[in-house]
């Protein structure tokens, strides 16, 4: 556009009233040193070896915009147009694809461990509850506060990126549906103990993962670990109660269990010994009949010796025969016993 400096001129002078006759005003602007610049910038020619020159620069700086760098523990997926065209290998270092708009590259760590909280956040290291999260029905129409951390990897990288938006979201809202579902199978006195709690986690794992891989989210389930499972807060320390009877039961259980384990074998022990015994009391009692019908008034004596020997054990005993003794008994500490006065008493 060619500019009329001095039209322009006579203009603003009249608009501020510095015209000839006008009495004296403010002066406008003189536009001529400008109008010279612009005349001699209309006279520069640029040669056609600088424009190829900037040209090639910003080329080779377009191409460059491409690289990108894969870390370990990471792979990269490439785009052209929109479609995947390549996947690199885990950490396979500086990669180039098709810059910006042709293409396009993402890289997604596959090794870290991603995790979430359904009951409770931490905020600056500190437990908030979130008791939305954490109430739940159990199968007895009973509230339980049930909190839990869920651990993830990103196992198939396109599935990831291409199949669901907002992939964390997603799983979130899963997890909670998984675990809420899980926890409505038992009654309110099973689900807050230890092995409730255990039986909650593996199934809300294993229904969890079944909606991932329907979902075609390319998300594997690491871990689903119970952080705390209580009655809620107005009723807490009733159901606390409960769950320490129950604790105790399960505990007298056990030292019963523990009780007729032991004694069971060894009463068993005794019977088999006593059994024995008395197999080895009737074979000597066989053998002893034996003898007795061979020499009935021997073996009769000998019985009755020995059984005075069992029924007075570590008393002294002096035995006499009555035809062969003498009438008067003499004793080591020089005492006498006649016979004819114990007859008489």
């Amino acid at each position: 556009m060619n500019w009329d400096w001095d039209k322009l001129q006579q203009r603003r002078q009249r608009q501020f009233g510095s015209g000839p006759g006008s009495g004296g005003g403010p002066k406008g602007p003189d536009f001529t040193k400008l109008n010279e610049a612009l005349g001699q910038l209309k006279n520069i020619r640029i040669p056609g070896g600088i424009v190829f020159i900037l040209i090639f620069l910003a080329l080779i700086g377009w191409l460059l915009s491409g690289l990108y760098i894969v870390e370990p523990g990471q792979v990269g997926v490439e785009q052209r147009f929109g479609k995947k065209v390549h996947v690199t290998q885990m950490g396979a270092g500086l990669q180039w694809h098709w810059p910006v708009p042709i293409g396009r590259s993402t890289t997604v760590d596959t090794q870290k461990i991603r995790s979430f909280e359904i009951g409770f956040t931490r905020v600056e290291g500190r437990k908030r509850v979130n008791r939305d999260e954490a109430l739940m029905l159990t199968k007895d129409q009973n509230i339980a506060h049930i909190e839990v951390i869920v651990h993830y990897q990103v196992s198939e990288p396109t599935k990831y990126l291409f199949n669901i938006q907002d992939p964390e979201m997603v799983i979130k809202t899963a997890a909670e549906s998984a675990l809420r579902s899980a926890v409505g199978t038992l009654e309110i006195d099973r689900a807050i103990v230890a092995e409730g709690l255990s039986r909650i986690a593996g199934d809300t794992q294993e229904l969890l993962q079944k909606l991932l891989n329907d979902y075609q989210s390319g998300l594997r389930l690491v871990n689903v670990r119970t952080e705390r499972g209580d009655a809620p807060q107005e009723v807490r320390e009733a159901f606390h109660d409960v769950v320490r009877a129950m604790e105790d039961k399960v505990r007298l259980i056990h030292r019963a269990e523990e009780y007729r384990e032991d004694i069971i074998p060894r009463a068993r022990g005794e019977r088999a010994q006593r059994i024995l015994e008395a197999q080895g009391e009737v074979k000597r009692f066989g053998q002893l009949l034996v003898e007795y019908r061979k020499a009935k008034g021997v073996t009769r004596q000998r019985l009755y010796l020995e059984t005075i020997g069992e029924v007075l054990p570590g008393v002294e005993k002096v035995i006499l025969d009555k035809d062969s003794a003498e009438t008067v008994l003499l004793f080591p500490d020089g005492g006498t016993l006649s016979f004819d006065k114990i007859k008489q008493q």
